[in-house]
């Protein structure tokens, strides 16, 4: 059912720094930034970037995000949950997130939305300091 990657969260030290490196070192398109978050255009997919936890604990933020198509996302979420998978966090943001770890302690999140989805999501929640490019 998963058919791609939706996107990629970084656990960084420092927004700003990273938002620099991000954007003109690697030279990724910004989407956005905030005090505490980035997002920028990365081919297909997004790469999103976290200052939130404890940097290189397992309280960071940094998941790699698997899209599963919205017709089905319940069933997905439904057989995951019957293997008794072991989630590492309740969904906070836009649309349907299921957070799972794999065996070896890595996060995972299950999602079904698009980047076009967060940024009109994001420009109606997000707090005032955020800036969009787009």
């Amino acid at each position: 059912m998963i058919n791609g990657i939706n996107h990629i969260t970084i656990s960084v030290k420092n927004i700003d720094t990273a938002f620099y490196f991000y954007k003109d070192i690697l030279k990724l398109k910004p989407v956005m930034k905030s005090n505490r978050s980035a997002y920028f255009h990365a081919g297909k997919i997004w790469i999103a970037l976290d200052q939130r936890g404890t940097y290189n604990s397992s309280e960071n933020y940094a998941h790699i995000c698997f899209n599963v198509p919205k017709k089905y996302y319940n069933k997905f979420v439904e057989e995951t949950r019957k293997n008794n998978i072991k989630e590492w966090q309740k969904n906070e943001t836009e649309g349907e997130s299921l957070y799972i770890l794999d065996d070896s302690g890595n996060k995972l999140e299950i999602h079904f939305s698009t980047l076009k989805e967060r940024i009109r999501y994001g420009k109606k929640h997000y707090e005032k300091e955020t800036e969009w490019y787009l």
